[in-house]
């Protein structure tokens, strides 16, 4: 810890940039009209093996109230690695700009949609801003654990409960999305397209190459036929991934969040141990497109095991219908979709379900370790997904996930 001119405690191992940083404005909207700041703590709360590709730090303020009583605000802000390569991917691919302009313009129109509708509905914590613009890239938002919210346990997987909690509130995310498009136009490039551009090929290749995969599946017990549709897929898996990225605008899209599992899901509890609230937060690769990416995404990362495959169908109808009781609330105006149109669109996005079930399902299953982390990746890959894909219990669930996948047609992708 060191102290800066401005007498807020700063972790050292922090870009220098902080200390400079003021945000009375954001204080004073969280906790009201103070008359001094009494502490201002700053601290890396980057944790170990939980996979962040952006520098998380905890801002803590404790200011004296004009009745002479202490209040404390919390923020959780985002902001670029000290680490340079990893902060150049990160300007390369825009992930910051986006972030901000969905949680500062798009997210407050979705909420007003709803509120206009007569239906009060919070996708994300509040956002704020610093006083003055220092020149960075950043999201600065309310501290969720300050009012008591937290992830479920990525290991063990999301039950039935919270994952209706969950497709519930992509059904609200997904129905604003297609009503924002009619009420203010179509969302722009960095939404449209996003990392998903041709000048990002040889990054895209790779953040996706599968040999540390295929190297494992073709030792797995009766996955020969699976090692052996895909053991070429590097030489066309990211023309075919541009290709389905590509908005199909015949078909029904929405806003994806894009990166939708357990560490990006906040849930918030009653005294009774019951789901009282579900926010989601990191949206730096939210897409427009398909909905079947987010539903792929989130039910074959974080549905417990024994309703990933079984209960899929069920979950894909209760979004559905979720979906659809939404649409119809904001008052969309082009025909509804058909829960066919959902089930064929999750039959041609076969290779968003391989992508999770190959890149991010071995994440999500990793014992947290100091390698875990997505700036090792880059820098040193091999242990890490040596980790990854030789962990049996990943294993295990492919063992059950491959069958699905094949006898749904889903690795028919070529």
């Amino acid at each position: 810890m060191a102290t800066s001119e401005n007498g807020q405690t700063i972790d050292s191992d922090l870009p220098s940039w902080l200390d400079k940083v003021t945000l009375n404005k954001a204080i004073e909207q969280q906790i009201g009209e103070f008359k001094k700041l009494t502490k201002f703590t700053i601290e890396n709360d980057t944790k170990q093996g939980e996979n962040y590709s952006s520098l998380i730090i905890r801002i803590k303020a404790d200011a004296e109230m004009e009745d002479g009583t202490t209040k404390s605000a919390t923020f959780f802000l985002k902001a670029h690695h000290v680490n340079e390569m990893m902060s150049s991917i990160l300007e390369r691919l825009r992930l910051f700009p986006k972030e901000e302009e969905l949680y500062h313009k798009i997210l407050p129109k979705f909420e007003k949609l709803y509120a206009e509708a007569g239906k009060t509905v919070q996708f994300a914590p509040k956002a704020y801003t610093f006083d003055r613009d220092h020149g960075m890239e950043y999201v600065l938002l309310e501290d969720l654990q300050a009012k008591q919210f937290k992830n479920a346990n990525r290991l063990e997987g999301l039950d039935m409960d919270h994952m209706k909690e969950v497709l519930k509130k992509i059904a609200e995310f997904h129905a604003a999305s297609a009503c924002y498009v009619e009420h203010y136009g179509t969302f722009g490039e960095d939404f449209t397209v996003g990392i998903f551009n041709t000048k990002n090929k040889d990054l895209l290749k790779e953040f996706n190459a599968s040999g540390a995969f295929l190297n494992q599946l073709k030792k797995w017990k009766n996955c020969q036929q699976y090692y052996e549709k895909l053991m070429n897929s590097d030489e066309y898996l990211v023309d075919r991934l541009l290709e389905d990225q590509r908005v199909d605008n015949r078909q029904f899209n929405v806003l994806n969040h894009g990166d939708l599992w357990t560490n990006n899901i906040m849930f918030q509890y009653d005294a009774f141990g019951k789901i009282k609230q579900t926010l989601f937060v990191d949206f730096q690769v939210a897409k427009y497109g398909s909905p079947a990416n987010d539903l792929f995404y989130v039910i074959l990362s974080s549905a417990k095991k024994d309703i990933k495959t079984a209960q899929f169908d069920y979950m894909v109808r209760f979004y559905y219908d979720n979906l659809v009781e939404n649409l119809k609330l904001l008052q969309y105006h082009r025909p509804l979709p058909k829960l066919t149109a959902i089930h064929a669109a999750l039959l041609r996005n076969g290779l968003a379900a391989y992508m999770v079930a190959s890149k991010v399902l071995p994440i999500v299953m990793l014992e947290k370790t100091s390698d875990a982390k997505l700036e090792n990746y880059l820098i040193d890959e091999s242990k890490l997904k040596a980790d990854m894909y030789g962990n049996h219990k990943y294993c295990q669930a492919m063992m059950e996930l491959l069958p699905w996948l094949d006898n749904r047609g889903l690795l028919d992708w070529k």
